[in-house]
């Protein structure tokens, strides 16, 4: 398959898998007569799977150690992967939910100051006794 019409199936750019072939991820691309670059059926995979891994965020050098090891240990490693990508992920969730609390409950006491005060008083939002 030429270069252009994969790098349109996986949605990426030509240069992004003259990259990938740059640094050694993909094996070099057979060249036809006019010079364009040719990928085998088993480059064709290889750049799948390095397209499906980067989209769930894992670093090319992660993605590299994959490839370099043994591909009996492919899955079992890309699962130790994923696990931790998950496990970190899941922490940006729980920060990003308790920031996200935290903005809910600023806002409710803005939103819910005595009328009766000043209309720059943010006191409430400061979690202090109002001294306007």
């Amino acid at each position: 398959m030429r270069i252009g019409e994969l790098a349109a199936e996986l949605s990426v750019s030509t240069k992004t898998l003259r990259h990938y072939e740059k640094i050694g991820l993909l094996p070099p691309a057979a060249r036809a007569e006019n010079g364009y670059r040719s990928f085998s059926s088993q480059a064709e995979n290889i750049a799948r799977l390095i397209v499906a891994l980067r989209r769930m965020d894992l670093s090319l050098e992660a993605i590299g150690g994959l490839l370099a090891d043994d591909r009996d240990k492919l899955r079992k490693n890309l699962m130790g992967l994923l696990d931790e990508k998950r496990s970190a992920v899941s922490l940006e969730v729980a920060v990003l939910q308790g920031k996200l609390e935290d903005l809910d409950t600023r806002y409710l006491s803005l939103a819910t100051t005595p009328h009766d005060r000043a209309s720059a008083c943010i006191c409430s939002l400061l979690g202090k006794d109002c001294d306007c």
